[in-house]
């Protein structure tokens, strides 16, 4: 293959032998060599096939338009997720996060803020894609000696779980991040609290929340005989039950089944160790 133009330093457009036009990626590889310089297949580190003229377009466009070190910088990420995790991405994700992250970076200097309510998921369903973004966010701020808030890995996190080819972000686990954020809801709103989510007890609710999920879409339930121990909580922990009770409404509304009495009890349970926590802590 032999360059036909120098997009950056580390972008060049090419042809092979059969003249079909290709992007190559590898790093210094615009640096180093001049149009028409037969390329070696070692100073090749990715090759993108241009399908079509707006694609080639946009590749064009984007290394015109950003600093050749947000390619670098992608690169070393995407380096370590395949590394890693062995994850088996398709193309677009190194141009979508090289784009990503220098408007980030544009953001970030120009003081805009904008949050991401979905570290909690990200970081329980999605533990890999979760540490890529912990390990590219560190690789920016070293790189670029900038501080970018830590919602951004959620984000980077986000590219990775959206690039695979056999993404595990299915459905299923959509839904069970929305029910878990829905029933957390419920109750902060029921007994106006604040959770403290580095403690113990949230930490056990939000992994029961998890397994309920779990249970419910997968319509298990639980066949334990509660009945006794249930009327028994029920009576001691009418805050807890009233709440519940609100939690079974919405569990109704969205999927047309009422809550099982085994799931309504440990609810209650968890429920009222989280309350407990946060009144000793007051």
């Amino acid at each position: 293959m032999h360059i036909t133009k120098i997009l950056n330093n580390s972008l060049v457009l090419a042809k092979d032998t059969t003249e079909n036009e290709m992007i190559l990626m590898g790093k210094g590889i615009g640096h180093k060599h001049t149009i028409g310089y037969e390329l070696k297949k070692e100073e090749i580190e990715k090759i993108f096939v241009l399908h079509d003229e707006t694609m080639k377009r946009n590749i064009i466009q984007l290394a015109a338009e950003i600093d050749e070190v947000y390619f670098n910088i992608a690169q070393t990420i995407i380096d370590y997720a395949i590394t890693k995790y062995n994850m088996k991405l398709m193309n677009h994700i190194y141009l979508a996060l090289t784009d990503h992250i220098a408007f980030a970076v544009k953001r970030f200097k120009s003081n805009i803020v904008i949050e991401n309510n979905y570290l909690l998921e990200i970081k329980d369903f999605n533990p890999n894609e979760y540490d890529i973004g912990i390990y590219a966010l560190r690789i920016i701020n070293e790189s670029l000696n900038l501080e970018l808030p830590q919602e951004e890995c959620i984000n980077i996190a986000g590219h990775f779980i959206n690039a695979q080819q056999d993404n595990p972000y299915s459905e299923k686990n959509k839904k069970i991040s929305k029910i878990i954020k829905d029933i957390l809801g419920i109750v902060h709103y029921h007994f106006a609290i604040i959770y403290d989510e580095n403690s113990f007890y949230y930490k056990r609710f939000i992994t029961h929340l998890k397994a309920f999920a779990q249970r419910f879409l997968n319509n298990q339930p639980s066949k334990e005989q509660v009945d006794f121990i249930y009327e028994q909580i029920r009576t001691n922990c009418s805050a807890e039950y009233e709440c519940v009770k609100k939690i079974n409404t919405y569990i109704y509304n969205e999927y047309s089944r009422n809550l099982p009495i085994q799931e309504e009890l440990y609810l209650m349970i968890h429920i009222h160790k989280i309350l407990g926590e946060l009144q000793e802590n007051i």
